[in-house]
């Protein structure tokens, strides 16, 4: 066969979008159809993730790391961190198309694909812990709802986790409401996170996470949400120094492979990809609990960081104007209604 197939691929590998295409998808597939045909060459497969040095980064790792393991060598799988493969939005694209196997992204990055999804970015919907939060999408009908229509759209999530609650962190104090009213602050692509900030009077811009550092260091952006680790990790600190607790949204992420690269798997590699994303998950609960706590400590004893928790009326206030706004409007939206119902029934049973 004629080597196009593999030039495609290393285009992508070089970070040209150029070449999510069909030579791309012929590609992933021949690496899978060299183990079935009984080829002993262990198969290599990336997994990619946008941030670097922090706790999503090392599940990343771990999750390569289990799928050479549990595979006993016949995957040679190596994590790429940072965004070196693409953004968030980039790899998911290359995934559905068969040319990437796995990737960790957040839900929220998710919604373009599937906007069922990206309805755990609703705001004050899970619980704060990271392990409660997984807890929670493992018992949830919407998250299993959720499954079935990504395997539609070509992405095979193998489960969901928490990484935390987010927070702001600004170059100007918070206190109350009225102070981010205005404001310019950065969002992931996901209708729930838009909507609760324009709920709140401030202005909402998409970005990706790589641009954030220097657009609030230029001062195009004057804040973000993220939980602890990420500020800290990413040192986002460095160019706005107030991080007021609020914890109003749940950063949920989803392991994810691509159905077209699984479905040429073997039936025994499929159950190895499978175990593995849950070994990871398992895993992640663990260090994204101790990552979080220990961001939160490092910044309360960092003296050029001011750390401040939200007044309980003013997270009220948020709470009533998201109940009335983003909340109303995604459960009367027809396709993501539905899913939003089964939320806040499995929230019902949850708290139980």
């Amino acid at each position: 066969m004629r080597s196009v197939p593999l030039r495609a691929f290393g285009l992508f590998m070089g970070g040209v979008m150029k070449a999510i295409s069909k030579w791309a998808f012929v590609a992933a597939s021949l690496f899978a159809a060299s183990t079935v045909l009984g080829q002993t060459s262990a198969m290599n497969v990336l997994i990619g993730n946008s941030t670097a040095n922090d706790a999503q980064a090392a599940i990343n790792v771990r999750f390569a790391e289990l799928l050479t393991k549990h595979s006993n060598g016949r995957f040679a799988a190596s994590s790429r961190t940072g965004g070196s493969l693409g953004t968030n939005s980039q790899m998911l694209s290359t995934l559905q198309a068969g040319a990437l196997p796995g990737m960790i992204i957040p839900t929220g990055f998710m919604a373009s694909a599937v906007p069922e999804i990206g309805m755990f970015d609703l705001p004050f919907l899970l619980p704060g812990a990271p392990a409660k939060m997984t807890e929670f999408t493992l018992r949830s009908k919407a998250a299993a709802r959720m499954r079935e229509i990504a395997e539609q759209r070509g992405i095979h999530v193998i489960g969901f986790y928490g990484i935390g609650s987010q927070s702001l962190l600004t170059r100007f104090p918070v206190t109350k409401l009225a102070d981010i009213q205005g404001k310019l602050l950065r969002v992931i692509p996901s209708p729930p996170r838009a909507g609760a900030y324009k709920d709140w009077g401030a202005v909402p811009r998409t970005m990706d996470l790589a641009e954030v550092y220097s657009a609030l260091q230029q001062g195009t952006i004057v804040g973000i949400e993220n939980p602890p680790d990420v500020i800290y990790k990413m040192k986002l600190y460095e160019v706005a120094k107030y991080f007021t607790r609020t914890e109003h949204s749940a950063f949920v992420m989803a392991i994810v492979v691509s159905k077209k690269w699984r479905d040429a798997l073997p039936k025994d590699l499929q159950e190895v990809v499978n175990k593995a994303g849950k070994d990871a998950i398992t895993y992640a609960d663990e260090i994204n609990t101790k990552a979080q706590a220990d961001a939160l400590a490092a910044m309360r004893k960092d003296s050029s960081i001011t750390v401040a928790d939200m007044p309980a009326a003013e997270i009220q206030k948020m709470k009533d104007l998201n109940r009335e706004g983003i909340w109303k409007s995604m459960k009367n939206d027809p396709q993501r209604g539905a899913i939003v119902k089964l939320l806040e029934e499995d929230v019902a049973n949850y708290f139980k």
